[in-house]
């Protein structure tokens, strides 16, 4: 029986474990979220053109998720093997490694390329290390708001990112900025290191001695079971058909504001910002509702369809208040699917598989997410307008909500909800 003291304790250091991985997953996502508040910039100093910048723009904001997806699916079944607090150090040293050497190779559009790449592949186990270390720590009934907690660090970062990293780059440059992100993301090593634990035990997981070849075998048999969970791949595609638009506006948005509806910088400052408040409250409020009605699957779809409106609403918008209450109801209805998948992931797998299913649904989400900004990029380079990605991202808000809807059509939502 544990006495009181301990469960005040491992109560303390749960909310510990908590903060870190939202100060982790935080950090994480300023690295990769960057470069949408330097395009801008970027793209005076290449001189370009609005078409160069719908086509090289694009390619700048979608070859992370190439890395990331594939690191998603290929390296977090070593997480698995290797515990979620060595996994994560070596991540965060390496993607700050690579955000360092954006800021002095980036000066080169190829090279900018390869260091963004790398950043994804560094990424791509951050969530599924999150996503153990919640199944490890926290009970069931609590995992959605620990969810919900570290993964508001993606609206966080880029509420954040307009104040901070647009003044920085003005007084400074764009190339300064990466230095900086990056110098966070060394100092983020030491608390990982002191503070994180694989288990309440506070021991690491057991680890054998792997060569490279045993390694490679049990990464095949972990993804080979993780790929028959029941109610995996709907959810998979669920998730990556919101990702579209999640990816898309947020990459493009500071670019969007100033190039599509003529804001100023010190407009884009806070107007950026401003919508992630309603993605925040978004979050909070339908894992609130899908934790209270116990309703998960109806929550998101109903979130889907309705955010598919406000994206045709935004199409019609002229003003700069409609412009930023719209985007800010968009960002809302988007914020439910992902705690909702990773607690409907994390309530379907085996403890060992937790790193390897994790990744394979936000590998595929967020790797095939890569499509939104390339979307949105298209339709600019093509029609000078994003109205038409827009309307594309809409139609696959719906689709999302017809694949989970399917799970109940088919008798299949029990399985993924209890």
């Amino acid at each position: 029986m544990v006495e009181n003291g301990g469960k005040s304790k491992v109560g303390q250091r749960s909310a510990v474990i908590a903060g870190l991985l939202l100060l982790a997953t935080l950090v994480g996502y300023i690295a990769r979220a960057n470069i949408s508040v330097a395009l801008p910039f970027v793209a005076e100093d290449f001189a370009w053109n609005s078409q160069q910048l719908g086509e090289l723009g694009g390619i700048l904001l979608g070859i992370f998720l190439i890395g990331y997806g594939f690191s998603n699916v290929l390296i977090s079944p070593l997480v698995d093997v290797f515990g979620p607090r060595k996994s994560l150090m070596a991540a965060i040293f390496a993607w700050s490694l690579f955000t360092f050497l954006t800021g002095i190779l980036g000066v080169f559009y190829w090279m900018f390329i390869v260091s963004r790449l790398f950043v994804g592949l560094s990424q791509g186990i951050l969530f599924p290390s999150a996503s153990k270390v919640t199944q490890a720590w926290f009970p069931p009934s609590a995992r959605s708001r620990i969810n919900s907690l570290y993964l508001l660090s993606g609206f966080l970062s880029n509420l954040m990112m307009p104040l901070l990293l647009i003044p920085l780059i003005m007084v400074t440059n764009w190339e300064t900025m990466f230095f900086v992100v990056a110098a966070v993301g060394f100092l983020l090593l030491i608390p990982i290191w002191r503070l994180l634990r694989d288990t309440p035990e506070e021991r690491s997981i057991s680890r054998p001695k792997f060569g490279v070849r045993a390694l490679m075998s049990e990464t095949r048999r972990n993804l080979s079971e993780a790929v028959r969970i029941r109610g995996l791949w709907i959810i998979t595609f669920s998730f990556l058909f919101t990702n579209l638009a999640w990816w898309g506006l947020s990459l493009w948005l500071p670019t969007y504001l100033i190039e599509a509806r003529g804001f100023s910088v010190d407009q884009v400052v806070w107007g950026a910002s401003l919508p992630y408040i309603g993605g925040i409250a978004g979050m909070l409020i339908g894992s609130w509702i899908s934790d209270k009605s116990g309703r998960r699957i109806e929550t998101a779809a109903v979130f889907a369809i309705v955010c598919a409106f406000f994206l045709i609403m935004l199409v019609m918008t002229t003003t700069f208040e409609s412009v930023l209450l719209v985007l800010a109801m968009v960002f809302f209805f988007l914020g439910v699917m992902a705690p909702t998948a990773f607690t409907l992931i994390q309530g379907i797998t085996p403890p060992r598989l937790m790193s390897s299913a994790t990744g394979i649904v936000n590998g595929i989400a967020n790797g095939g997410g890569v499509m939104g900004p390339l979307l949105l990029g298209m339709a600019v380079a093509m029609t000078s307008s994003y109205d038409t990605g827009l309307i594309i991202m809409a139609v696959f808000q719906v689709l999302a909500a017809m694949l989970l809807l399917s799970l109940i059509v088919t008798g299949r939502a029990n399985r993924v909800t209890t």
